[in-house]
């Protein structure tokens, strides 16, 4: 039996989904090239995560936590919460504060779901 995925879980109000997308691909970019060259003692995958959440706070993002939890059991609550936040907020006019709210309401939905976002940096 193998272990569920694990996932790290950001914030991204104010950035579109191409912005989002592009600034995931710099971050991972900038921490494969930070550890690279790191010496075989140096906890490389805790540092390469550390320096990706880094880099994506930097671009506006907002660092949730890590979920481990099989795919079909995250899509289902994260497509579920997704849609009771968007339904919650339907009626505000866009802004990035509607948008806020509406992944506040999500991660709550999740929270009150049972994920459990871990904030370890360690696998």
């Amino acid at each position: 039996m193998s272990t569920p995925p694990t996932r790290t879980v950001f914030k991204t109000p104010g950035l579109s989904s191409t912005e989002w997308s592009r600034a995931e691909k710099e971050c991972a970019y900038e921490a494969e090239k930070a550890t690279a060259s790191a010496n075989p003692k140096t906890a490389v995958s805790y540092t390469w995560r550390q320096i990706y959440i880094m880099c994506a706070e930097l671009k506006g993002a907002t660092f949730v936590g890590r979920v481990t939890m099989p795919d079909e059991q995250w899509k289902r609550l994260s497509t579920s919460c997704r849609e009771e936040a968007s339904d919650a907020v339907a009626g505000r006019a866009p802004s990035r504060g509607r948008e806020e709210m509406k992944e506040d309401l999500e991660v709550e939905c999740l929270r009150r779901n049972g994920v459990v976002f871990s904030q370890s940096l360690y696998p």
